[in-house]
């Protein structure tokens, strides 16, 4: 195997414990689903984050090339994003559910600031990387990226200091259509 393929089978698995983690975490509320007062902004941050997954995972694996693998700071730079992704995949939904319930809008509210916190950090490192990665390459600096990496960052920080339980809302299913969108337009 080159090593491109090594780190893709390597992104593959660790995208796998992301999903595992996902799915394990929506299979303990569905089982304990008397114990759970259940509420839409958790599931649809979680599903957020199955996209992001998954959308990820599809470009890291299928549409980069060998030579995108040719830099070991560029696997070490993507093995942080991985770890980032990882950890909020881990915390968007309750580990466990108590005996005496578990309240997903008061989890999501006191979780927030981690979860989301999460995520701003993985905007950081790609707002790095926009702007310091052209001085590693020949590529050149470019504004867009920029901005929009820039604005991702702001609206995970907003999601994890503002509290606004409407605010949420729309901001997560923004943020869903956006990665759809995202998604549709690389087919």
């Amino acid at each position: 195997m080159s090593s491109g393929e090594n780190i893709s089978t390597l992104i593959t698995i660790i995208c796998g414990l992301m999903l595992t983690e996902l799915f394990a975490s929506m299979h303990r509320l569905i089982r304990n689903r008397r114990r759970v007062k259940w509420h839409w902004i958790p599931l649809l941050a979680a599903w957020y984050v199955l996209l992001v997954v998954l959308k990820n995972w599809w470009g890291l694996v299928f549409q980069a090339g060998e030579e995108f693998w040719g830099s070991g700071w560029m696997f070490f730079y993507y093995a942080h994003l991985l770890f980032l992704v990882y950890l909020a995949a881990s915390a968007v939904l309750p580990d466990e559910i108590p005996e005496d319930g578990w309240n997903l809008k008061e989890f999501y509210l006191e979780n927030r600031r981690h979860f989301w916190g999460l995520l701003a950090m993985l905007n950081l490192l790609l707002l790095l990387k926009t702007v310091l990665g052209p001085a590693f390459s020949e590529d050149p600096l470019s504004l867009v990226p920029i901005l929009a990496n820039t604005l991702m960052l702001a609206i995970h920080w907003s999601l994890a200091w503002v509290k606004r339980i409407w605010y949420h809302a729309v901001v997560v299913v923004l943020l869903i259509g956006l990665v759809v969108s995202e998604v549709l337009q690389q087919l």
